[in-house]
């Protein structure tokens, strides 16, 4: 498995979920990876135990854009060419709109969408690219192209990163520069999944998980998917939006 063999890739969010399960999937298949959060000694753990030179771990809050642009300057800083990045920082909020407040949207829209967007501004910039170009693979949701009652924020956010990542695909297509996103159902295996389930009486948590065909998804399988789009086999690929979701959405 040398799909990204010594690609140098950055990962977001990556101490628990879908960046945990992209951060092993990339360094299985070759990557160097450079990870991105909050919990500092999962990710210590992580790259303990992928136990593999090359790797960093890095310290950001997403709701802080001067402190993420810090981050992002001392890993391009220290490990130069960046091949590509997943974006899978996320921030999901339950509540009606009544119940809303300002600041909750505006920590849905930092998390969501503004991360996604400063780190491809940060690294472009910069001109990290190597000349085969720059993959940005950005974590969506079907609830994207869905909603849900209680996710109003949510949902707008994750609409608004597809809709940004496509212009982006356009402005930077000459460049080499890839964009597209992955949307992701319900995958089992996620902190997310794990507090809807105790809030849910077992009834109500069954009832989600029979709105898909397939039942519910893994981590794993939305890493293989980024894995793809960060790859060299998925070089003619931008601007699109994958939804992963065991059919949930065509039902």
């Amino acid at each position: 498995m040398s799909e990204l063999i010594e690609k140098s890739v950055i990962i977001t969010g990556a101490s628990s979920g879908i960046g945990r399960a992209c951060a092993y999937a990339c360094s299985k298949h070759g990557a160097h990876i450079h990870l991105i959060g909050r919990n500092t000694d999962a990710l210590k753990a992580i790259l303990a135990d992928i136990n593999r030179g090359g790797n960093s771990w890095h310290y950001a809050d997403m709701r802080k854009p001067d402190e993420f642009e810090v981050t992002v300057n001392n890993i391009v800083e220290a490990y130069g060419r960046i091949d590509g990045f997943v974006h899978s920082a996320g921030y999901q909020i339950t509540s009606p709109v009544a119940s809303m407040r300002v600041e909750q949207y505006l920590d849905n829209y930092l998390v969501n969408v503004l991360s996604a967007f400063e780190l491809i501004r940060l690294l472009t910039r910069r001109k990290v690219a190597s000349e085969r170009g720059l993959s940005a693979v950005l974590i969506s949701s079907v609830m994207s192209v869905a909603a849900n009652a209680g996710l109003t924020s949510y949902c707008a956010t994750k609409a608004a990163l597809v809709g940004g990542a496509r212009a982006m695909a356009v402005e930077f297509a000459r460049k080499n520069i890839r964009v597209n996103c992955v949307s992701p159902g319900t995958v089992a295996d996620t902190d997310m999944t794990v507090k809807l389930q105790e809030q849910l009486s077992e009834q109500e948590f069954a009832a989600i998980v029979g709105e898909y065909p397939m039942g519910l998804g893994s981590t794993d399988d939305i890493a293989q998917m980024c894995v793809y789009l960060l790859s060299d086999n998925a070089k003619w690929i931008t601007g699109q939006n994958y939804i992963i979701d065991g059919g949930y959405s065509i039902k």
